[in-house]
């Protein structure tokens, strides 16, 4: 008798970590019955999260979008997918006839980069040759993109962690013993093994205004002032440079020029001036720069909570250039740079577009998009390039950016706004288009784009556990069928058209469908072009496939021996004008709002899932039990947060965690969860606190908001 289920190998995909998952299946019923860690899996098992053990309550939601839907008045009629590819193509067509190609644009979520069906998004947006690209990535790593174009000549540089190398962790700005040891390159299990390597002798010191579950495991724990990272890193690289613990062999690699520069930006500094910024004591920098100078592998890294402030990239370029100083950078126990299995840096390098300054606020793209915090201007102002029509594909930037009501505004205004994602959240509120995605638990892929972001180079092909609902068709079908319908050149390719034509034809003809250009080709492409594996033997590997042991130095060896260019003049421009700014606070604001992350959310979703709401009901607003007395709260009290652009209301958690002066609220919640097929009542969860940060106060390099570092007041409603 044959058996009901079955074990079927895959990979999880919120994250860039890609843990193996085991997943159990009903086959008669099509139904997961039960996710587990792979534990066949060399790397990721001991990592696997509560995210991708739960993934099947998403594929399960009750809101979820089964079929394409149109809205006719006020409510959404149900439409087929041909009906769907014919509307959403004509009313783009006519736009771009109309405006030009930058009247459509382009925005695209975390969840699409962990998939193949990014290319074949971009490949639109590449066909119809618009200029109006957003993605999540101005909330959150642009600072990283902006330093590695800027110092190594390419804007793609994943640098994953040595953590069974390391002798000394400088850790600011994130909590992977909450979340994951990794942010654009990652090391799987990362915290557990630092803190393996801390027990036989190497130190943690974790920079955080918040003591997280990080901050307990560490050594040493730093409270800072939010967004002040780089005056903190400003002073223990003026420490190593003052008292000559600079590596030798490494600055002697240096251009002269930019050596100088570095010398004659720290030499008028005053130690006790920076921590007047920090709120950190000159002598525990001193300490701090010694030991980390002196360690034999150590390494900074700049997470999250340093990125999501206007000084992000400021502190993200001084923390890169302590590494590169000091001797660490890409050596045993530092940050590591490997081409992988698919040499993603070249290939981005390749592919990414530029086309210079916005147009409205004049900001520079930064991986080939815009800051999401200019959408709402390109909007609202008139003239050429004005966006009329917009594609989100899994994102919700209505929540995850700032100043979300300004852009619900601006996205009602649109002729036009199609979404391509699971369920109608927040963003999605006031589509003309709605179409399903299928969840990567129903998706077949090899996600080769993150080849090159793991520590030790790894790749597994991630099969598809369950069928996607009957009218619920891959991203890439419905992207390549829109460019198709329009008559514009998938991938900005002329005569890419015919060859799709042609291979479909031949897939049906022969009845082999891996002749369809789709990802699977590409796919098979690009891991035979790096001659570092077959794409079969990767395929038929059911718990993935290792290149080859961790190898130091290869990105001198890509970059030809190239110098790094560790003192731009823009960055040390501005360094130096930050200095002249001073660091009193505000009187009518008095607090500094910083964020915090679970390891149950992937940023702006999945708060509405039965597994987070038994576990969390709501973000609260932390606040020091000084601060607390002050004002007249107690635990659990309703207070109103009210920052320059708006007030919420949300209850108050006191708490000895935050620093006084600090109020930390939890970001991604707050999103609605519409109903599109029924109109009932929406599904909300917690506070979007994002509508407290002012869209234009922004990192002038990333174009990344004030998300952690907001001023904002605190009173107890009654």
């Amino acid at each position: 008798m044959q058996s009901r289920t079955k074990q079927v190998y895959t990979t999880c995909r919120y994250c860039e970590s890609c843990c193996g998952l085991a997943v159990e299946v009903d086959v008669q019923d099509n139904r997961v019955v039960r996710i587990k860690a792979d534990k066949a899996n060399p790397g990721s098992w001991r990592d696997i999260c509560n995210k991708g053990l739960t993934a099947h309550e998403v594929v399960e939601h009750p809101q979820r979008l089964r079929f394409p839907m149109k809205r006719v008045g006020d409510g959404y009629v149900r439409v087929s997918y041909e009906e769907a590819v014919e509307g959403v193509a004509a009313d783009l067509r006519r736009i771009m006839d109309e405006h030009g190609p930058d009247a459509i644009g382009s925005y695209i979520g975390n969840p699409v980069g962990f998939g193949s069906d990014i290319i074949f998004a971009l490949g639109l947006i590449d066909g119809i040759g618009t200029k109006s690209r957003y993605s999540a990535s101005s909330l959150d790593q642009n600072n990283q993109h902006v330093v590695s174009e800027a110092l190594f000549g390419y804007t793609f540089v994943p640098f994953s962690p040595d953590v069974d190398g390391c002798d000394y962790l400088l850790l600011i700005g994130g909590n992977p013993a909450t979340s994951k040891f990794g942010w654009l390159g990652s090391a799987t299990d990362g915290w557990n093994r630092m803190v393996e390597r801390q027990k036989r002798g190497a130190k943690i010191v974790v920079v955080d205004p918040r003591r997280t579950r990080s901050a307990e495991d560490a050594d040493q724990h730093l409270t800072i002032e939010p967004g002040t990272d780089w005056a903190f890193l400003l002073g223990a690289l003026t420490v190593v440079l003052r008292e000559g613990l600079e590596d030798a062999e490494a600055v002697a690699k240096l251009p002269a020029d930019h050596v100088a520069r570095l010398r004659a930006l720290v030499e008028p500094l005053n130690l006790e001036s920076l921590s007047a910024w920090t709120g950190i004591p000159a002598s525990t920098v001193e300490d701090v720069a010694r030991g980390y100078a002196r360690a034999q592998g150590a390494m900074c890294l700049t997470m999250t909570g340093v990125s999501q402030n206007d000084t992000g990239t400021l502190a993200q370029w001084l923390s890169t250039v302590l590494d590169v100083i000091t001797g660490h950078f890409d050596r045993p126990g530092g940050r590591r740079w490997d081409p992988g299995f698919v040499n993603m840096t070249d290939f981005a390098t390749r592919s990414l577009s530029k086309d210079g300054l916005s147009r409205v606020r004049g900001l520079k793209t930064v991986m080939g998009c815009r800051s999401v915090c200019e959408l709402p201007d390109e909007i609202d102002t008139p003239g050429e390039g004005q966006v009329r029509a917009l594609i989100i594909q899994a994102g919700n930037p209505v929540v995850a950016g700032p100043d979300g009501a300004a852009l619900d505004r601006s996205l009602a205004s649109l002729e036009c706004l199609v979404v391509v994602d699971l369920v109608q959240r927040e963003s999605h509120r006031h589509a003309h288009w709605l179409i399903p995605a299928p969840h990567w638990l129903e998706r077949e892929e090899l996600p080769f784009n993150l080849a090159n972001a793991q520590d030790r180079s790894f790749l597994q092909y991630a099969n598809r556990a369950v069928e996607p609902p009957p009218d619920v068709q891959p991203e890439w079908r419905f992207f390549t069928d829109v460019a198709l319908a329009m008559g514009v050149p998938m991938l900005g390719r002329r005569g890419f058209n015919a060859a799709i034509r042609v291979s479909r034809w031949l897939a049906k003809t022969l009845r082999r469908p891996g002749l369809e250009i789709g990802p699977a080709l590409l796919e098979r492409i690009a891991v035979t072009a790096s001659k570092r594996a077959s794409y079969e033997s990767i395929k038929e590997a059911p718990h993935g496939v290792a290149h080859h042991e961790k190898r130091f130095g290869q990105l001198a060896e890509f970059r030809k021996g190239a110098p790094i260019l560790l003192a731009p003049e823009a960055l040390c421009d501005a360094l130096a004008k930050k200095l002249s700014e001073s660091p009193n606070g505000s009187t009518a604001f008095p607090f500094v709002m910083t964020g915090s992350r679970s390891l149950h959310l992937m940023n702006s979703w999945l708060t509405e899932l039965p597994n987070v709401q038994k576990r969390e009901q709501e973000n609260r607003c932390e606040i020091h039990p000084y601060d607390a007395a002050e004002l007249g709260i107690s635990n659990g009290d309703c207070v109103e947060v009210r920052s320059e652009v708006a007030a919420i209301e949300l209850p108050a958690e006191v708490t000895d965690r935050v620093r006084p002066g600090i109020v930390c609220i939890a970001h991604g919640w707050g999103s609605r969860v519409f109903s599109p097929a029924d109109g009932a009542e929406p599904i909300v969860y917690g506070v979007n606190r994002n509508l407290l940060v002012d869209n234009r106060s922004l990192d002038p390099f990333s174009g990344t908001p004030k998300l952690n570092s907001t001023r904002v007041a605190v009173t107890r409603v009654a």
